[in-house]
C-alpha cells in the first residue's frame, strides 16, 4: 500500500522506463477522486457521475451559499477574528468557483497535452537526458504532495483551533446540526464544515497544480532537446543525410512542445487572471486577522497557513513561467553554437528556420492583459498592504472590535 502511494516520490533507476503521463500521476489521483476523471462507458460512469456532482455541489454551490447564508442569519455570533477566518475563505470561494468550472470543462486539454507530448519520451536516450527526465517526474508529483498537505493542513489547522476554542471553524450555515448544542454537536457541525470546506480545497488544488506539472514537463522536454541541438554533427560515424535527419526530428520535437503550449494557453489565462484579481485581498484579509485583532498562538498560525496557501496558488508557477521562457533562450542559444558551419546548404536552411521559431520565447499571460511573472505576482500581491493602510489609516479595526463589544452592530 506504502508503495502504491508513494511510489512516484522516489526516482525511478534509470534504466526503469518512465513517461510522461508518470509526471502527472497524483495530479490525475487527486483529478480521481474529485469525481473528473469518469470511466469511457458503463454502469460505472453513472455511479461516478453521483459522486462528481456531489462534489461539484458542495465545492462550488453548498460551500459559498452556506457562507453567505451564515452572515445573514447568525451574523451576531462572529467574533472579528472569526468574521475573518469566514470572509478569507468566501473571498477564495469565488476564485475557486471560477477556475474549477474553467479547470473541470477543460480537462480534455490535459488529455490531449499527454498524448501529444508522449511522443517525446523516447528521445530519452543517453543517460544524462534520463537524470533530467527521471528528475522531473519526481518533482512534479512532490510538489503535487506538498501542495496537498499545505491546503489540507490550512484546513486542519482551523478545525482543531476553532474547536478548542469552543466555536465552529468557518460557522458554515447547517439547518440540520447547531453547533451550539452541545459539545457532540460542536464536533459533528465542524467535521461536516472540514469535509465541505477540504471538498473546495481539493478542487483548488487542482485547477492550482495543473500548471505547475505541465510546465515542468515543457521545461523538462526544453532541457533534453538543448541537450539533443548542442550534440548534433558531433558523430563523425553519422552521414549528413542522418544529421540532418537529427535537425528534423528536433524540429518536430520543438513543435511539438509549441503545439502543447498552445493548448493550455486559453485555460491559463482564466485561471490564473482569476487568482491574480483575488490574492491581495486574500493577503489583506489574513494580515489584518493577526495585526488588529486579538489572537492566540494558535489562531495565528491558521492565519500564517492561509498566506502561505495564498502564496502558494500562484508565485511557483509564475516562477516556474520565468524559467520557461530562460528554457527557450537555451535552446536558441544551443542551436547557434552548434556545429552547423561546415554543413551542407540544405541542413543550414533548416537551422535558420529552427532559429527563428526558437528565438520566439514560450510566454503567458494573464487574462491576456499582462505578463505571468514573478513581478506581476509581487505586483498583485501588493494590494494587501493597500488594504492593511487603509485599515490603519481609518482605525477599522479598533472601531469595529469596540462596536461588535458593546452590542452595536445587528445581524
Amino acid at each position: 500500500m506504502t508503495k502504491f502511494f508513494f511510489k512516484r516520490l522516489q526516482k525511478a533507476p534509470l534504466e526503469q522506463e518512465v513517461s510522461s503521463l508518470d509526471a502527472s500521476d497524483y495530479f490525475y489521483r487527486v483529478a480521481l477522486f474529485m469525481g473528473w476523471t469518469p470511466p469511457k462507458k458503463g454502469l460505472l460512469r453513472w455511479i461516478y457521475g453521483l459522486w462528481t456532482l456531489t462534489t461539484m455541489w458542495l465545492g462550488i454551490v453548498y460551500l459559498p451559499l452556506g457562507l453567505c447564508l451564515t452572515y445573514v442569519k447568525h451574523f451576531d455570533r462572529f467574533t472579528p477574528t472569526e468574521f475573518l477566518t469566514s470572509l478569507q475563505v468566501v473571498i477564495n470561494c469565488i476564485g475557486n468557483v471560477i477556475k474549477t468550472c474553467v479547470t473541470y470543462s477543460q480537462m480534455w486539454r490535459f488529455r490531449r497535452m499527454n498524448e501529444l507530448i508522449s511522443s517525446l519520451d523516447q528521445r530519452c536516450v543517453t543517460p544524462s537526458q534520463r537524470r533530467i527526465f527521471h528528475n522531473m517526474v519526481t518533482r512534479a508529483n512532490l510538489i503535487v504532495l506538498l501542495f496537498l498537505s499545505t491546503y489540507l493542513g490550512f484546513c486542519f489547522l482551523n478545525l482543531f483551533t476553532s474547536v478548542f476554542a469552543g466555536k465552529a471553524p468557518w460557522q458554515l450555515y447547517n439547518p440540520f446540526v447547531d453547533w451550539q448544542d452541545g459539545r457532540w454537536q460542536l464536533w459533528i457541525a465542524s467535521i461536516l464544515e472540514y469535509c465541505v470546506v477540504s471538498m473546495g480545497t481539493l478542487q483548488e488544488l487542482i485547477s492550482d497544480t495543473y500548471a505547475i506539472v505541465f510546465i515542468s514537463l515543457f521545461r523538462c522536454h526544453l532541457a533534453i532537446l538543448t541537450d539533443r541541438i548542442a550534440n548534433l554533427r558531433q558523430d563523425a560515424e553519422l552521414s549528413e543525410r542522418e544529421n540532418y535527419e537529427q535537425l528534423v526530428a528536433c524540429i518536430q520535437d520543438h513543435r511539438t512542445i509549441i503545439q502543447c503550449s498552445q493548448i493550455i494557453r486559453p485555460i491559463l489565462s482564466i485561471t490564473i487572471f482569476a487568482q491574480f484579481m483575488l490574492v491581495g485581498i486574500d493577503l489583506g484579509l489574513a494580515a489584518i486577522s493577526i495585526l488588529f485583532f486579538p489572537n492566540t498562538i494558535w489562531t495565528i498560525m491558521a492565519n500564517v497557513s492561509f498566506i502561505v496557501a495564498i502564496c502558494t496558488e500562484s508565485f511557483p508557477f509564475c516562477m516556474l513561467c520565468e524559467h520557461l521562457i530562460e528554457d527557450s533562450v537555451h535552446v536558441s542559444n544551443a542551436l547557434f553554437h552548434s556545429n552547423w558551419i561546415t554543413a551542407e546548404r540544405r541542413y543550414k536552411s533548416a537551422v535558420l528556420y529552427f532559429l527563428h521559431r526558437a528565438q520566439q520565447p514560450i510566454q503567458f499571460t494573464a487574462g491576456s492583459i499582462f505578463p505571468i511573472s514573478v513581478q506581476s505576482n509581487i505586483a498583485v500581491a501588493k494590494f494587501a498592504f493597500t488594504i492593511i493602510t487603509i485599515v490603519n489609516q481609518m482605525n477599522l479595526g479598533e472601531k469595529f472590535f469596540s462596536e461588535r463589544s458593546n452590542g452595536d452592530i445587528n445581524p
